[in-house]
């Protein structure tokens, strides 16, 4: 569709669509104001992809936060602090754009990088920030990625090589680091949640967190509604990976 020498794709007018058709709007214009009032208070979602970053984005896109979610456009988010890594000052000025970021991955048949483990970064940058460690059993998680339908694997392996099998390995080992790393670095945070989204029986997790803690957490500067929360994208059945 053209208007003039602007073309709309189809897919961002279902978009327009369902945002109009979803929000609660009093909520949206008092989170525009809030963050106006409070541009410090951001929120990074610092678990790695396939632990429902889509279902935060949209649950907080759709109460009017301004989310960036792995990419817009040609723009990816964690390319983009890669590039600005050096250059604090620059980072910060990039991540003043929008108030909640989530999925920062950036994979091609060439290059990959992931930045959600930048938190220490993030956290000087903003110490009035948010976080949520988004988290889920680690066997749900390797069948995720293995079984994502963007080429996610096969461009991995393009990029560090080796198989199917020994990249799940390196996944684990990661995973496990990283979960460590944050709640060690957070331990005692007044603005942290760990967020497990499924049973994690290794930690002693048995049920998924409530949303409802997250809303509590950031309550006294958005409003947020439970009724926003739609777990989305999740393939939490652990299968075996195949080997090439």
């Amino acid at each position: 569709m053209r208007l003039g020498n602007i073309t709309i794709e189809r897919k961002d007018l279902r978009r327009a669509k369902e945002y109009a058709q979803t929000v609660h709007w009093p909520d949206v214009i008092a989170n525009r104001r809030a963050q106006k009032r409070h541009p410090e208070r951001k929120i990074f979602m610092i678990g790695p992809n396939r632990c429902a970053t889509t279902s935060f984005h949209k649950f907080f896109h759709f109460q009017g936060l301004r989310s960036l979610h792995c990419r817009e456009g040609d723009m990816y988010l964690a390319r983009e602090i890669r590039d600005r890594m050096q250059d604090h000052d620059a980072l910060r000025a990039f991540l003043s754009g929008w108030t909640v970021y989530s999925d920062f991955v950036y994979l091609t048949q060439t290059d990959h990088f992931e930045a959600h483990g930048l938190y220490e970064t993030f956290s000087a940058l903003f110490p009035d920030a948010y976080f949520i460690l988004n988290d889920r059993d680690v066997d749900s998680w390797i069948a995720s990625r293995l079984n994502f339908k963007d080429d996610f694997l096969p461009r991995y392996l393009s990029v560090h090589g080796g198989t199917a099998d020994e990249a799940a390995d390196i996944w684990r080992e990661e995973f496990a680091s990283h979960r460590r790393a944050a709640l060690e670095f957070f331990a005692g945070h007044p603005r942290f949640i760990h967020f497990p989204i499924t049973p994690i029986p290794d930690a002693g997790i048995d049920a998924p967190a409530n949303i409802e803690q997250v809303i509590d957490m950031i309550s006294p500067v958005f409003r947020l509604r439970k009724a926003h929360w739609r777990p989305l994208n999740a393939a939490t059945k652990p299968t075996q990976p195949q080997g090439g």
